[in-house]
């Protein structure tokens, strides 16, 4: 009897400690089921993988937000468990269709393309390593190809991993270019497109001119003109690099003395305001009318000092183009022996200038007026204007062709746009027969054993 009762003690410890002497085995937690597609087994292991790695990058995307000083979004867990679950569910339903198709079986040819793909990706990756861990290592040869793999290994790369994936994504598109093979685009839904941006363009270009040329300036596609464009092309002879540095730091005490300069004419206002209010005491008016003589003696000191440094900025920029001048005033006087665009070649230190020029127009506001004005004084195609001074440096410009008005011809588009709307139309249909693969599958889901 004793032995029973001590069994029952004994059983009822246990039960009321919640079995706390049940230890669950890692690996074999790791290996519980979380999705089944098809019978294929997605483990904890793999999935909270997946997981963490999209975690991250949420977590990676605020810190990018608050280190610019923006709102950062809150992160919803619960939105990216579904896009671990959607993720896992998608690579395994395009894995178990690639294999009915057999296309998961590469011929010698894929094989090469993509073993080469494998090296060039595995390589741009050792790169990276090695530009954000070893910037500064004396490390050199192989001694430094072997710390540089090391540390890759140490974050879960390696060229196996590498291949791994590539090879995933090689398959995928292998049976996305297969589902979509029949897709096409009719000539008249071609047509259709352009007359639609033809109007939205004239819409939008002739309510406001100079959008059309910060689009073609930011290398956008544009189906209609406005009047009053032209191309112009420019060598661009910038100030010396210390010139440009005394240039930026008055600049940027300008701003500092316009701040002061607003805040002393704000605390004038304020105080003024505070005096026309109504059931002011004596001792209030007397405190502000007091504190007046004060507040202007800031405006005044203040604007001495923007006034100050204006000067100071004229000095800087009159010395800088003093010391360009000899140089602008060469490649305007070559402009009268050798080519504008061998001109550009040679002198031009403008890196972001299109190839065919900069689309501007009388007032175009996007471009310092010391460009506009000269550039558009130039009556004819192949004329050069003289060096002008502008924010950078002397501009020395050429007028390079008309830019005529109304719709771009259709035929200098059409393969642009059939090509865009097919790969549109394509992704449409991929994503389609993804979303049907999907509902047909026999999906299985366990994501409660995440939190066990």
């Amino acid at each position: 009897m004793k032995k029973m009762a001590l069994a029952l003690l004994l059983a009822l410890s246990l039960l009321i400690s919640g079995c706390s002497l049940v230890v669950k085995d890692p690996a074999v937690d790791a290996k519980q089921v979380i999705l089944d597609i098809n019978g294929q087994k997605v483990d904890k292991q793999s999935f909270t993988a997946t997981y963490n790695a999209l975690l991250n990058q949420e977590q990676q995307l605020q810190q990018m937000y608050q280190a610019y000083g923006m709102q950062a979004p809150e992160i919803n867990t619960d939105d990216v468990l579904t896009r671990a679950k959607d993720q896992h569910i998608r690579q395994a339903i395009l894995k178990q269709q690639a294999a009915k198709l057999q296309l998961d079986q590469l011929t010698d040819a894929e094989n090469e393309t993509l073993q080469a793909q494998v090296d060039t990706q595995y390589q741009s990756t050792l790169d990276q390593v090695k530009s954000y861990y070893f910037a500064d290592t004396k490390l050199e040869g192989e001694a430094l190809q072997k710390e540089i793999e090391a540390t890759a290994l140490g974050l879960g790369i390696t060229r196996e991993s590498t291949e791994l994936s590539a090879r995933e994504v090689f398959i995928a598109k292998k049976l996305e270019t297969q589902v979509t093979q029949d897709v096409a685009v009719a000539d008249e839904a071609v047509k259709a497109d352009y007359d639609a941006k033809v109007l939205e363009n004239k819409t939008a270009y002739e309510a406001a001119p100079d959008a059309y040329g910060t689009a073609v300036n930011g290398g956008q596609a544009v189906y209609f003109a406005p009047e009053g464009y032209r191309y112009v092309k420019q060598v661009l002879v910038k100030f010396l690099a210390d010139d440009q540095t005394k240039i930026d730091a008055i600049q940027q005490e300008q701003t500092t003395a316009q701040t002061a300069l607003d805040e002393a004419n704000a605390a004038k206002t304020a105080n003024v305001d505070a005096l026309a209010a109504e059931g002011l005491s004596d001792a209030d008016k007397l405190a502000l009318e007091q504190a007046a003589p004060a507040l202007q003696t800031a405006i005044d000191e203040a604007q001495a000092k923007v006034d100050s440094l204006e000067k100071d900025l004229l000095t800087a920029k009159n010395t800088g183009y003093e010391n360009i001048l000899p140089k602008a005033q060469e490649v305007f006087n070559k402009a009268k022996t050798l080519s504008f665009d061998e001109l550009v070649t040679q002198y031009n230190e403008d890196s972001g200038m299109p190839a065919q020029g900069y689309a501007i127009r009388k007032g175009f506001a996007d471009f310092d007026a010391a460009f506009v004005l000269p550039a558009m004084a130039l009556k004819n195609v192949g004329d050069v204007a003289e060096p002008s001074q502008g924010l950078y440096g002397y501009y020395i410009m050429q007028y390079a062709a008309p830019i005529e008005a109304g719709a771009v011809p259709y035929e200098s588009v059409q393969t642009s746009l059939h090509d865009a709307l097919l790969t549109t139309k394509k992704t449409e249909a991929w994503e389609a027969q993804i979303t049907t693969w999907t509902q047909e599958a026999n999906i299985t889901a366990y994501l409660d054993r995440l939190t066990d």
